[in-house]
């Protein structure tokens, strides 16, 4: 109950986030989406026992938070997409580094494996539809799209590594975290369409949350100076 109790403050926000995306809101999604990842890492503070571990997921949610918010400034400016994709590129890299955190140190690594392959062909494909229409932003796009791949490979790579609730938590919320991109990026740079910005939003929010309560999860279950 309690759990519920401190997660109220998140769905709050994120019930009227996408509420607003639904009504076309943007004074309702301005004042909403920059609140979103401190709920979260509220809900994370007050429900996670402290472990070394915790400061990387506060740090990927914080990073987070800054992408949504230099997201929002993009139509005064392009270079705030750039700015916010940054963002997001060190959070992806800081899930990488917590996902890795659940592997011995012998089977640390990004040994390939088939399964890899599935990810890999993904992000292929999305970016084979959207390539031609990047400009400046190939590199940028490329460099982003390889890290998201490899932090839903290093999320299935926790497979028996890790308990196994907290496995499929995280692994779901990398592949939405995947998908709510593909959606941005498909959007942006293929073909815009109109229920974008809601999908976008309630894959991504749906991924934190995953992501969030797989990691408690995983805390829970190890010994408190585990993490490290």
């Amino acid at each position: 109950m309690k759990s519920q109790k401190h997660l109220a403050p998140f769905l709050i926000l994120a019930l009227l986030e996408l509420s607003g995306r639904l009504l076309g809101s943007e004074e309702i999604t301005w004042v909403t989406k920059p609140l979103l990842m401190p709920a979260l890492m509220l809900f994370f503070v007050q429900s996670a026992p402290k472990t070394p571990l915790n400061t990387y997921i506060l740090a990927a949610l914080f990073f987070s938070f800054l992408g949504d918010t230099l997201l929002m400034l993009v139509p005064r400016s392009e270079y705030f997409f750039m700015a916010g994709l940054g963002s997001f590129l060190l959070a992806h890299l800081i899930y990488i580094v917590i996902n890795m955190s659940a592997i011995t140190e012998g089977e640390r690594g990004f040994k390939p494996q088939w399964q890899d392959l599935i990810f890999v062909a993904y992000g292929l494909g999305i970016f084979s539809l959207i390539n031609n229409d990047l400009g400046s932003m190939y590199i940028p796009v490329v460099i982003y799209t390889v890290v998201i791949c490899l932090m839903a490979i290093t999320a299935r790579k926790r497979w028996k590594k890790t308990d196994n609730q907290s496995f499929k938590l995280v692994l779901s919320g990398a592949i939405l975290f995947v998908i709510s991109d593909s959606i941005l990026a498909l959007d942006k740079f293929y073909k815009p369409f109109e229920t974008a910005g809601f999908l976008i939003m309630l894959t991504y929010l749906a991924a934190q949350f995953l992501l969030v309560k797989g990691f408690i999860v995983f805390i829970q279950k190890i010994r408190p100076e585990a993490g490290s």
